[in-house]
């Protein structure tokens, strides 16, 4: 008898064990125009900071973050191993779109980047996009004796043809890059539901989201650092392949010393390989 409940209880355990924390969060550039918002000048670093470690995530995608910015990141968060490279020249300039995750949980065993553009393997813009140059990483862990793969990345906020080929070129790229492994895709789609880009992703990921109630999954993502209006719409995703399961959705709307660390909210989801 008292072996059985030992099996069990180690089932139980090795059950756990497989699920994590994942979290994905647009932490808004260093702009000291923010004013009161601004990450250094007006600590909202540490109002992140803190958001974050109290979520506990296994795994982080960050968007938006400039170099100093994941140095901040790098510095509080002491247990994570970070991937990723900056925007405008595959090193540190620009925005990186980095992922955390945790050293004692994962072991790394790949990793990339590439531009949403018709030349992905170089800083580029694509299509009709004019604003910023807009990048992916990638990263291929191993948890529990299973092989998955991370991606982390920020669509164009203006440019319809961009949003949808750069939605076709992340597809593509799953395809290539982690083959019929588990995958992760995360980050800022810019774009709500109804987007025929996001839409396009939809059909082919299952987006997370749909666990949880009505009120929850249709609640908005972007705040303008406006802490008595209405949250505008849904633009940050976490989508998994089928063979991951979702077993806990929430968008984390705190405030912090009646303030918003960033001006979107970010996505928190708990899975299970």
């Amino acid at each position: 008898m008292k072996r059985i409940v030992f099996i069990f209880s180690l089932l139980s355990v090795i059950c756990s064990a497989q699920e994590f924390v994942v979290m994905t969060y647009n932490i808004r550039c260093d702009t000291p125009q923010d004013g009161v918002n601004s990450w250094s000048e007006g600590n909202r670093k540490e109002r992140a900071l803190t958001l974050i470690t109290e979520q506990q995530p296994a795994i982080l995608g960050v968007q938006e973050a400039l170099y100093n910015q994941v140095e901040d990141l790098e510095t509080k968060l002491a247990e994570y191993q970070r991937i990723g490279v900056g925007r405008d020249d595959g090193n540190k300039k620009g925005e990186h779109m980095a992922l955390f995750f945790r050293k004692d949980m994962f072991k790394l065993l790949d990793s990339g980047n590439f531009w949403l553009s018709q030349t992905p393997e170089i800083p580029s813009k694509g299509w009709d996009a004019t604003c910023c140059n807009r990048i992916c990483t990638w990263v291929k862990l191993q948890y529990a004796g299973r092989e998955f793969f991370v991606f982390n990345t920020h669509f164009d906020h203006e440019g319809q043809q961009a949003q949808q080929q750069s939605a076709k070129l992340i597809l593509q790229k799953i395809k290539e890059i982690a083959k019929k492994k588990p995958v992760i895709l995360m980050g800022d789609f810019n774009m709500t539901p109804d987007n025929l880009s996001v839409q396009l992703i939809a059909k082919k990921l299952y987006d997370t989201r749909y666990v949880a109630s009505e009120e929850i999954k249709n609640k908005g993502t972007f705040n303008a650092f406006r802490t008595n209006e209405p949250l505008k719409g849904h633009i940050d995703y976490i989508f998994t392949t089928p063979d991951i399961k979702t077993i806990h959705y929430q968008i984390i709307d705190k405030l912090i010393d009646k303030l918003y660390p960033s001006d979107h909210l970010p996505v928190v989801v708990t899975l299970k390989l």
